[in-house]
């Protein structure tokens, strides 16, 4: 059957006058087998950082130069501080579910008041989470939007820090799993929400960030389109496709180039953020995992984040996650086998001195 169905093919090719005889490209020419080129710092990138609530699992096998520390911890933060800032990170990332959340707030208090000579930023990470969102239960269906609108509004006191991160001018929230912010009308959800806090004297940069990457863009452009100003795929490094890890910056850089087309273009000039990591081991978390191990490279480091340079939006905003997540080895913070090597190839590629 396979036989005959071929054949057919070649028939209807031939009848059209489409050939049918590969081109003349060598292996070296595939673009999954190109070098990954190296893009010249002539302007520095804005660079954001993950900052994760650790937790010190007892498979991790990397031991950080600061000791393991309480989520919080005020030693801790003065350090994370001043490495990051040497590193070429800009801001801080933190996850904020509402102000009522001891530990989120705890987070974000700790670098304030230890980022005492201000050299660094942050913002908010929107964990949507807790309202247990879907396809049969959406944020208008259990009349909670009243409830999102009052969490964005919990931020205010953020947003009046001198550190807190903008773009453009508009205060920067990404939004964790912005995937599945499910509602039966998502525009006008975001447009209560942005007139809220424009009245009270707040524009906002709403930065989506996307779980899954290896996904057409088009699958979840629904919950993007006229509704953010960016989109971010955070952990694509997670994947058990062997081609996808074997050419891990190639397969980046093509993907990246379709999907920033995509959302600028087709999608009404959504900015695309490119997401990179030094690292990954999913085996720390879950033992069971098929996902691979993306070993800390010099080069592989190099590679991504060039990958990243090149497919940049117009803020050159690009994040790194994580600035100390442990658990999947993801983080920038210093290990006692690598240093601070991952915070100097960093700056290397994201800083003109």
């Amino acid at each position: 059957m396979k036989n005959i169905y071929k054949l057919s093919l070649i028939c209807v090719f031939a009848f059209f006058g489409i050939s049918c005889e590969p081109e003349n490209e060598t292996i070296e020419e595939h673009p999954l087998s190109q070098e990954i080129e190296e893009i010249p710092v002539t302007q520095d990138y804005l660079v954001g950082a993950l900052y994760t609530q650790n937790k010190w699992n007892p498979a991790i096998e990397e031991v950080p130069l600061a000791g393991q520390y309480e989520n919080g911890d005020a030693t801790a933060m003065k350090q994370h501080i001043e490495w990051a800032t040497t590193g070429g990170v800009d801001f801080f990332m933190f996850s904020f579910r509402e102000s009522s959340n001891s530990l989120d707030v705890s987070m974000i208090e700790a670098f304030r008041e230890q980022n005492t000579e201000k050299t660094m930023n942050f913002s908010i990470r929107l964990n949507i989470g807790p309202f247990n969102l879907d396809e049969d239960n959406t944020l208008e269906d259990i009349g909670r939007v009243d409830d999102l609108i009052e969490i964005f509004q919990q931020m205010i006191p953020y947003f009046q820090d001198s550190t807190y991160q903008k773009i453009d001018g508009k205060y920067l929230v990404s939004i964790i799993g912005a995937h599945n912010v499910h509602c039966n009308d998502l525009q006008d959800v975001y447009r209560q929400i942005r007139e809220t806090m424009s009245a009270e004297g707040y524009e906002l940069y709403l930065l989506g960030e996307q779980g899954n990457g290896w996904v057409p863009p088009a699958r979840f452009s629904m919950f993007y389109e006229n509704a953010l100003d960016a989109v971010s795929f955070t952990t694509m490094f997670n994947d058990n496709y062997y081609d996808r890890y074997s050419a891990f910056p190639q397969y980046l850089d093509l993907h990246w180039d379709y999907s920033k087309d995509y959302y600028m273009n087709e999608k009404g000039g959504i900015e695309w953020v490119p997401t990179v990591a030094p690292s990954f081991d999913p085996l720390i978390a879950k033992p069971t995992s098929t996902s691979y191990k993306h070993e800390r490279k010099d080069q592989y480091f190099k590679d991504v984040l060039n990958v990243a340079k090149k497919n940049i939006g117009s803020s050159r905003l690009m994040i790194i996650n994580s600035f100390n997540d442990w658990e999947d080895d993801t983080q920038l913070e210093p290990g006692e086998s690598y240093g601070t090597t991952s915070l100097e190839i960093l700056r290397q590629q994201t800083k003109v001195n």
